[in-house]
């Protein structure tokens, strides 16, 4: 019976023993995989905001432009000369739609009564930016424009 206690007292693991359980290797791989996880889904949303952005940048860079060939039309020219319906550009590699609109504003209160038909008192300029597909407008720039906007070098 003694020797039965002395190979007991081998085998019984120590108190101050290092070493991992499996419960412990598992819970520290749950952890683990859950950080990892959480980091590159962080890395890809992070990714695609920078492209977005990079894309509002690119649009709206073009739209100031289209603005500025508005301007230089004039007033008289701009209604005939500027409109665009969904015209294929590339900005920065990317496929990318503009579609320009110009309407004419009849201002009813600018003191002419019943109205000043004739000619309008100023026109509504408005520039759309699609990527990818021509209905998914994802940017707009508009400005007014009046007989007495003009542009000089």
């Amino acid at each position: 019976m003694r020797m039965l206690i002395k190979i007991n007292k081998r085998t019984k693991a120590k108190a101050n023993e290092n070493g991992f359980t499996l419960v412990e290797i598992l819970f520290t791989m749950v952890i683990m995989s859950i950080i990892a996880l959480g980091t590159a889904q962080y890395m890809v949303y992070s990714r695609w905001d920078i492209d977005r952005g990079i894309r509002k940048q690119l649009a709206w860079m073009n739209m100031a432009s289209r603005m500025e060939e508005a301007v230089d039309y004039g007033y008289t020219t701009v209604a005939a000369s500027l409109p665009e319906t969904s015209k294929s550009i590339l900005l920065n590699g990317v496929q990318a739609y503009r579609t320009t609109t110009v309407e004419p504003v009849d201002d009813g209160l600018d003191g002419y009564w019943p109205s000043d038909a004739s000619q309008p008192d100023y026109y509504k300029i408005q520039i759309y930016i699609s990527w990818f597909t021509t209905d998914n407008h994802s940017d707009t720039l508009t400005a007014y424009l009046s007989e007495g906007t003009s542009w000089s070098y």
